[in-house]
């Protein structure tokens, strides 16, 4: 198990997923979220928002697993990320978490940026704004439409 766990933090460190496990950790403390699935829930969320500060490593992740031969980072790193989106619907995770409620998103907020930062190496550097943004795609029964963008039609999106 020692072995296992050196491995895993080594992975991760290495990895880019420090935003995942930092908005994961919140979520696991707030509302006792199991971790791992915390995890699977926001790594294609985060993965897709660090765009193009992380294509090139995603696009060669998407290479070596066969997923894509196409030349262009983007495409190639964009179907890195829909395998594990297709992934996760293929085991039954789901693309949101129950219980997260608005009014505590910025202090979570808040809470992942002072864990990940700077503790965490990432593609690209967030503050709380896009931190919180993070949340919301995961947030369940939200007008929030897994964009970024609010829906202020009242329907959830």
């Amino acid at each position: 198990m020692l072995r296992a766990s050196y491995l895993a933090g080594t992975a991760f460190t290495k990895s880019y997923v420090g935003y995942v496990h930092a908005v994961a950790h919140s979520l696991g403390g707030r509302y006792g979220i199991a971790h791992g699935l915390a995890n699977s829930v926001l790594l294609p969320v985060v993965l897709e928002a660090y765009g193009s500060a992380a294509h090139k490593k995603l696009a060669a992740l998407a290479r070596i697993c066969g997923l894509s031969d196409s030349g262009n980072d983007a495409e190639a790193a964009d179907a890195f990320i829909a395998h594990i989106r297709n992934m996760n619907q293929a085991m039954n995770i789901p693309a949101a978490l129950p219980g997260i409620q608005t009014e505590d998103i910025p202090q979570l907020a808040r809470y992942a940026d002072h864990e990940a930062n700077p503790l965490y190496p990432v593609p690209v550097l967030w503050g709380t704004d896009q931190l919180e943004q993070m949340y919301h795609k995961v947030q369940e029964d939200t007008n929030y439409d897994r964009t970024g963008n609010t829906d202020h039609s009242g329907k959830a999106a």
